[in-house]
């Protein structure tokens, strides 16, 4: 078998099989680094958007801190000032009435004073000057009852200022901040390999028989040699 043209047809059918599987490993390895490149790009996309989520939930969390704080100052400054109203509501009643009880015992030392310029002697003087005497101590207990009351009363203010500035802090809660995770890492996949020893082969027997079966036809055709001289094309192996 010396006939050059199913040579150059052998050769030629194992060339291009090769050349073949090596497009083929090409394309392969083209799609393969592009699915590599979507893939590394969605997983920067996702760290940067875990970031700015991360950030977003750092701010509010600070926004929410500033406005806790905030909160505080004004109910502890709303707190102050109505204790130092109510403070100085009673010290203005304890002032009122320290000057009734003042201007009472005055007005019962004029009554006993006329009571006694009046020259009268006995019993009816005695109790002329008891009158004024109970009548000033009845006012004056009246007086400090009012005072205890009043005094009970502020009290109580106080003790409902101080729940309204627990409950205005208390209105503001701290921010619970939601919790981002780190995205996985992709995967990369590696090239596959060239058409390696085995393709080689492969091509090499496809070209063989190939350029048996070119040089047969042409035999028959009477282009060239014998149709006895030619050789059975080989087999493939096969596995078991």
């Amino acid at each position: 078998m010396c006939e050059p043209v199913s040579i150059i047809m052998g050769v030629m059918s194992a060339g291009l099989q090769i050349m073949q599987q090596q497009a083929a490993t090409r394309a392969q390895n083209a799609q393969i680094d592009f699915e590599n490149m979507q893939a590394q790009q969605e997983y920067e996309y996702s760290v940067l958007q875990t970031q700015a989520n991360r950030t977003g939930e750092e701010q509010q969390r600070q926004l929410q801190e500033d406005l806790m704080a905030q909160n505080e100052y004004l109910a502890n400054e709303a707190y102050e000032s109505d204790i130092a109203q109510l403070n100085l509501q009673l010290m203005q009643e304890q002032e009122a009435a320290g000057q009734a009880k003042r201007g009472a015992a005055l007005e019962a030392m004029e009554a006993q004073g006329e009571i006694l310029a009046a020259g009268r002697f006995g019993n009816s003087i005695q109790n002329l000057i008891a009158d004024a005497r109970r009548e000033q101590a009845a006012f004056d207990y009246a007086t400090s009852q009012n005072l205890a009351f009043v005094g009970k009363q502020i009290q109580e203010q106080k003790r409902g200022a101080g729940v309204e500035r627990a409950s205005r802090i208390a209105s503001q809660q701290p921010y619970l901040e939601r919790t981002y995770l780190d995205p996985l890492k992709p995967i990369k996949r590696g090239h596959v390999s060239g058409p390696g020893f085995l393709g080689v082969l492969s091509a090499g027997v496809s070209g063989v028989s190939t350029g048996l079966s070119t040089y047969s036809t042409g035999v028959q055709a009477g282009l060239w040699g014998q149709p006895s001289a030619v050789p059975p094309a080989p087999k493939l192996p096969r596995g078991k």
